[in-house]
């Protein structure tokens, strides 16, 4: 579409925009290509310009609208071609084009640009937590605010952005015109969220979130923790050794001598027809005095110097880090902790219960997790459930400490004399029993001697009560995914009390 204004110079062209009429934006288009027709065809200097004021209704402004292009030349066709780039907000105007081949006639393509009803919004989150952030996420909720939404950090809104930290979060597609909460979260245990009045469009739109962390998650935290008593406290271990002290005593039973002893578990392990066979092999042969003889000094002490060393040398597994293993695991509001192992030992062995229940579970602003407990046991079973590796370390292929035993009395050896010294020489140590017979009465009559030392506390419970302080490691939903810190507690036994601390950990 044209329109002329004549200065006294006879123009030779005319020029057309190809289409003609008025050509329909929005604010977000790309950019548009321009096309003008000169007549007659020919390469012709044209300059383009845009009119700030509609020649139509004579108001709104170009606004930032731009072309890449202010002069050009058509070709040979008398064609040529500028590109417009749409404003950022709605407007009306003019592309005028112009050639000194046209006199003074300007010719005109109206341009109406409208609103998509959508902007770009700048998000910075702002954070001076301590936990570790590898992305952050931004959104925005159109028609609400902040409270209306639930949770730390509140459900992400329509088209969310994610990006490391220190990159700008750009949201697209953010309606105009309406109230917005936008949102910043880092995975789901950090979270905020701001309320950012109704925007309009155009650059430049920024907010910053102030964002928090969300409490810890401790109803969904699942750990295998680990303790021990890796501070030295002489008195933790004398009470430890007392039961030690009533676990070696017990093998005796009732003899004074463990030969003795060996000999009264022998008559016990044998059918009850036998018992007075053995009692009169045992007097005529003086078997206690042919034992004394073949193991010499050592024979007084034959099972209670083997069985000292390993429940004195067991105790040291619970200064290790990881004395006591097992699992944390919510309940209602609290946690429950269920022993798998008490150094090499299974808990069940070592006179644990099935679980326990804390007293306190809680963690602080700055996810430092308290955890009171107490822990209750058998001591002797715990003892003498602790001796199985020492006594594995001198005897490996003893499956049990009993075997181990068995292994140092030499039950073979005991046999050997006792066949020999048998109311039949070389054929039966007594009645019919034979040497497999007395040596199987001799391994019986160590594990009743053991049995003895693992009951020797009778009902008496050694309680530790505890409370352990450490730092959590964050996961994404909040749930603490690892621990480190100590602990501080009091051993309770029929013999008093002691201090101890340790380490703790947890994953």
């Amino acid at each position: 579409m044209g329109e002329a204004g004549a200065d006294g110079n006879e123009p030779t062209i005319a020029i057309a925009f190809v289409p003609a009429g008025t050509i329909y934006l929005t604010t977000k288009d790309p950019p548009v290509e321009l096309t003008v027709q000169t007549s007659p065809p020919g390469q012709f200097p044209i300059r383009f310009a845009l009119s700030g004021i509609d020649a139509n209704t004579g108001i709104d402004g170009a606004a930032d609208a731009v072309l890449d292009a202010s002069d050009i030349v058509t070709d040979a066709d008398g064609v040529g071609h500028v590109n417009l780039y749409a404003p950022s907000k709605p407007a009306s105007f003019n592309v005028l084009a112009s050639s000194p081949s046209a006199g003074n006639n300007l010719f005109y393509q109206g341009v109406k640009v409208d609103a998509t009803g959508m902007t770009t919004l700048s998000v910075r989150p702002s954070y001076v937590g301590n936990r570790s952030i590898s992305k952050w996420t931004a959104s925005v909720k159109a028609g609400v605010s902040c409270s209306d939404l639930s949770g730390n950090p509140p459900p992400d809104g329509d088209h969310p952005v994610s990006e490391v930290p220190d990159v700008p979060l750009v949201l697209k597609q953010v309606p105009v015109g309406v109230n917005l909460a936008v949102t910043v979260r880092a995975g789901h245990y950090i979270g905020g969220c701001a309320n950012v009045p109704a925007l309009s469009e155009g650059d430049g739109n920024q907010v910053l979130v102030y964002a928090s962390d969300r409490a810890l998650n401790l109803s969904a935290t699942n750990l295998t923790l680990s303790m021990g008593a890796s501070d030295a406290h002489p008195a933790f271990d004398k009470l430890l050794q007392s039961s030690v002290t009533l676990a070696e005593s017990a093998l005796l039973g009732g003899a004074k001598t463990d030969l003795g002893a060996l000999l009264d578990d022998m008559r016990e392990a044998s059918s009850n027809v036998d018992r007075d066979a053995f009692d009169a092999a045992r007097l005529e042969n003086d078997w206690e005095g042919a034992l004394a003889s073949t193991y010499g000094k050592g024979g007084a002490r034959r099972m209670r110097d083997p069985a000292l060393r390993w429940l004195s040398a067991g105790l040291a597994a619970l200064n290790a880090p990881n004395a006591l293993i097992g699992r944390l695991s919510p309940l209602g509001v609290g946690v429950t902790f269920v022993p798998s192992s008490v150094g090499p030992a299974s808990p069940s062995d070592a006179g644990f219960t099935g679980f326990f229940v804390a007293k306190k579970w809680s963690a602080d602003s700055n996810d430092i997790v308290q955890l009171s407990m107490e822990l209750n046991w058998e001591p002797s079973r715990l003892v003498t459930a602790l001796a199985i590796a020492p006594a594995r370390a001198e005897f490996p292929d003893a499956d049990s400490v009993e075997r181990a035993l068995a292994l140092s009395v030499d039950c073979a050896q005991v046999g050997q004399v006792l066949m020999t010294a048998g109311a039949s020489p070389g054929i039966a140590a007594f009645a019919s029993c034979d040497e497999v017979c007395t040596v199987s009465a001799c391994e019986s009559a160590v594990a009743a001697a053991w049995n003895r030392a693992q009951q020797s506390t009778g009902a008496e419970i050694d309680t530790l009560d505890f409370t352990a302080t450490a730092k959590a490691q964050v996961g994404d939903d909040a749930r603490a995914t690892a621990l480190s810190g100590s602990w501080v507690g009091e051993l309770s036994t029929n013999n008093g009390t002691a201090q101890v601390s340790g380490a703790l950990s947890a994953k």
